[in-house]
């Protein structure tokens, strides 16, 4: 049974949510550390930390799933096969992963790695950009 096809109103609509999630998510990927930084001198990085945990992972996520719906509404215009969708999604899957172990949200209880916290932002901001190219460019396809 056909949902939806790609430009249909029900694509559009979780594409629209798609792009405002990862909008979300990446903005506060890369915002959150120049914030916490700049923070830092005034004693207000833990609200600004808690901020940004509470948009990014659960942004990231909800990217991910809106994505991955995205190709079961493409009519087979985009299959999981497609090398551009597998790296993507599996590079998700370490963006999702590090977002959450550098800036944990409040309402999941996760180990402290703050002391890896520059190591997990630097996987977290080289998978968002290598994302961003696949994305794009949808390269194999």
């Amino acid at each position: 049974m056909l949902l939806a096809a790609v430009n249909d109103d029900p694509y559009n609509v979780v594409y629209f949510f798609h792009i405002v999630t990862v909008i979300i998510g990446t903005g506060a990927a890369f915002v959150a550390p120049v914030m916490a930084a700049r923070a830092r001198g005034t004693g207000a990085e833990g609200p600004v930390e808690e901020g940004a945990a509470m948009l990014m992972s659960p942004a990231l996520l909800l990217a991910g799933i809106f994505g991955g719906a995205l190709v079961g509404l493409s009519d087979n215009s985009y299959d999981f096969g497609q090398t551009w969708l597998a790296l993507g999604g599996l590079l998700w899957i370490v963006a999702v992963v590090a977002a959450a172990l550098a800036y944990p949200p409040s309402f999941v209880n996760l180990p402290d790695m703050s002391a890896r916290k520059p190591m997990l932002s630097g996987i977290l901001h080289l998978s968002l950009a290598v994302m961003l190219v696949l994305m794009t460019w949808k390269f194999g396809v």
